[in-house]
């Protein structure tokens, strides 16, 4: 129990922010991630910043963009680790290459899935694709380090051990150092005694 309470959450924080590190990191680093960042945010933070200017009160349009962004980060970072972590632990399942392997392809099958068209990528999104199936697989792999290894191991009632012996022990014999064990000697009375006068 307290693996699911504790534990579980513990990784997947961990698997989430490892992973959004890595995907940071990549969209510096790579020049294709790169572009597409850059142009994304730039575009993105231009348009926002329009759109505040225009309005009397931007409250909704601040919220939408943050719920837009949570959504981004709820579908691409937290869901796919989420479900492979899920199945992992109900199914018992400790191989390392199902949480990177699981996570890394549903990672990278998110934007096709949302999409929902059948055409063929473009080699850019077959790259970002790559990425972010590298991407799911740090999450799996964080995850798999955190608690993925025990996952479906069930502790053992404690159990009092059985001395085996070779021969077999009778138990000690029933009589006492002063004669057999009997009711009058361990001074319960079976019944009315004699007064003595």
């Amino acid at each position: 129990m307290i693996r699911w309470l504790f534990g579980i959450p513990l990784a997947l924080v961990v698997a989430v922010g490892a992973s959004s590190f890595f995907l940071l990191i990549a969209s510096v680093a790579d020049p294709v991630m790169a572009q597409l960042t850059g142009n994304t945010l730039f575009v993105g933070f231009w348009s926002l910043m329009d759109a505040i200017f225009a309005e009397d009160d931007p409250t909704f349009l601040i919220a939408g963009a943050i719920t837009g962004l949570g959504k981004v980060f709820l579908t691409f970072l937290i869901l796919p680790p989420v479900f492979v972590a899920l199945i992992g632990e109900v199914a018992g399942l400790r191989r390392l290459a199902w949480y990177a392997g699981a996570t890394g392809l549903l990672t990278a099958l998110v934007p096709w899935l949302l999409r929902g068209s059948a055409r063929v990528a473009t080699p850019a999104e077959l790259h970002v694709g790559l990425v972010l199936g590298l991407t799911g697989a740090v999450a799996g792999l964080f995850y798999w380090m955190v608690v993925g290894r025990s996952a479906g191991l069930r502790r053992r009632p404690a159990s009092i051990p059985v001395a085996h012996t070779p021969f077999a022990v009778s138990p000690p014999a029933a009589s006492g150092a002063w004669g057999p064990r009997a009711p009058s000697n361990l001074g319960i009375s079976s019944g009315p005694t004699p007064r003595e006068s």
